[in-house]
């Protein structure tokens, strides 16, 4: 019995052990692949602002099962839950929000006005990148980096809505919002949602 306790003892270590260098590699992926985005999508002092802005969003095609050659449409940062992601377009042939911060088909990228909409997985998993989402407060900082653009939110609303598959989020041409949505995991079948406000605009 003793050599049993300690042969599942040994296994424990080892699936812990897998599980710790399986998801320190994915982060370490996800750490590059950000500062690659950044660095790609970086404005020169010499470019013209306007013209990047303008840039039309690309289009990839990212096979589902080769998850590891993502590619970033924008990074999503959050200073007070030390939250630095690329975020990726759902699409019909690309479940985005398995691997990645996911872009809502109804969003408007952060170059013109309108609501940008991300939505991620809470909870204990290694794809929950929205897990303390619900310590985000008014007037919390949220950046958005797009194509050489640092947008700078505020947070202005923070609220709960049932979990029926749809929200109600502002839907505005005057100014630019962000709006991020997760599963509140102390209210079943309750969704979060955190509504933010542009600030500021600065290249990168």
């Amino acid at each position: 019995m003793k050599k049993i306790g300690k042969i599942l003892i040994l296994i424990g270590i080892m699936i812990f052990t897998f599980y710790y260098i399986y998801n320190k590699s994915l982060e370490n992926k996800n750490n590059h692949d950000v500062e690659k985005y950044i660095e790609t999508t970086s404005i020169s002092d010499n470019t013209d602002i306007q013209n990047e802005e303008t840039k039309e969003n690309e289009t990839y095609s990212v096979k589902e099962e080769n998850k590891f050659d993502i590619q970033y449409t924008a990074v999503l940062e959050i200073p007070k839950i030390n939250l630095k992601r690329g975020v990726v377009n759902n699409t019909k042939n690309f479940n985005s929000i398995r691997y990645a911060i996911s872009v809502d088909n109804s969003s408007h990228y952060p170059n013109e006005n309108g609501n940008f909409i991300l939505y991620s997985h809470s909870g204990n998993s290694n794809i929950a990148f929205f897990s303390r989402l619900n310590q985000i407060e008014k007037d919390d900082d949220i950046y958005v980096y797009y194509n050489g653009i640092t947008y700078h939110y505020k947070a202005v609303k923070k609220y709960d809505i049932e979990k029926t598959g749809k929200a109600r989020v502002i839907d505005s041409n005057e100014s630019k919002y962000i709006t991020l949505i997760t599963c509140n995991q102390n209210r079943r079948g309750y969704q979060t949602i955190i509504e933010g406000k542009i600030v500021d605009e600065i290249k990168y």
